[in-house]
């Protein structure tokens, strides 16, 4: 019998992400905000002068695994099911989450270990696919915040060189955000006006960038995977090499109940000291 995210894969494996609408009840966004707001201490009343669309920022990374008010969401079995549906049925837990209040990318980026289309090895599938994603949780209304989540189909499998040249022109990028907005020129982008409970599930790989926002933005992202190359090498670049993030552990406790439920990685992920043309900020 066909699960609830059934032809989800197809969808997924083209575009590089899926939307699913109300996957959480509106009561368990409204629920994990306000547990949001009591552990960031941002409030809505942090929202009412936004200059720019840019808001106050606050975000921790790693926030789902090393706080126990969140930690039911990595058991949470629709969004297992998902991320198995589209993933595959042995994906598991990645070290990947984050906490956001009022924290959002207005650039568009992507979120691997490669992040220049074609050059590292996450874009080469020979010896195993890639199958990592970022799962995000949405816990306000459009109507409140006016924000929308930007995604470029399929720029987990193509990129024109006019895009490529178009996000690296600073003087050109600046008319089209005049002309344009957020969007690019050479790429058509889907926006999403995302609603309480919402979940987009996509490719570390994919561009995409948030929307600017004129009232509270409360997110939840979690992170899920098939084990391979491309999983350890995600894993170890978050926990042992984006120092600037300073990536907790895994809690003991988590970790045993991860691993009892069947959804820790089965071999133990190796530590990288140094990755080929991998994503470093710059240290001022």
């Amino acid at each position: 019998m066909p699960g609830r995210f059934a032809g989800l894969r197809e969808a997924y494996r083209r575009d590089g992400f899926v939307v699913v609408r109300g996957l959480l009840d509106v009561e368990e966004a409204v629920d994990l905000r306000r547990r949001l707001v009591e552990h960031s201490g941002v409030t809505d009343a942090d929202f009412e002068d936004v200059e720019d669309g840019v808001p106050r920022k606050w975000t921790s990374p790693g926030g789902v695994a090393k706080t126990p008010e969140f930690q039911h969401l990595l058991f949470d079995e629709r969004l297992i099911e998902l991320a198995r549906e589209v993933l595959g049925p042995k994906a598991v837990y990645l070290h990947h989450n984050d906490l956001h209040a009022g924290y959002s990318s207005p650039g568009w980026h992507r979120d691997n270990v490669h992040r220049t289309f074609s050059k590292g090895d996450d874009w080469s599938e020979e010896k195993a696919p890639y199958r990592c994603a970022r799962i995000a949780l949405y816990l306000q209304t459009h109507a409140e915040s006016g924000f929308k989540f930007g995604l470029i189909p399929r720029s987990h499998q193509r990129e024109s060189r006019l895009v490529q040249w178009e996000r690296k022109a600073p003087r050109f990028s600046t008319v089209r955000r005049l002309v344009m907005g957020q969007g690019l020129a050479f790429a058509r982008a889907r926006w999403i006006a995302t609603e309480p409970g919402d979940v987009v599930i996509f490719d570390h790989r994919v561009l995409h960038c948030g929307g600017r926002t004129r009232g509270p933005k409360y997110s939840i992202y979690l992170g899920a995977g098939v084990q391979n190359e491309h999983f350890d090498r995600h894993w170890s670049y978050y926990r042992d090499l984006r120092t600037d993030l300073n990536y907790p552990e895994v809690p003991e406790a988590l970790q045993e109940r991860l691993l009892n439920e069947g959804l820790w990685p089965s071999e133990e992920v190796p530590e990288l000291d140094h990755v080929d043309h991998a994503f470093l900020p710059s240290v001022a």
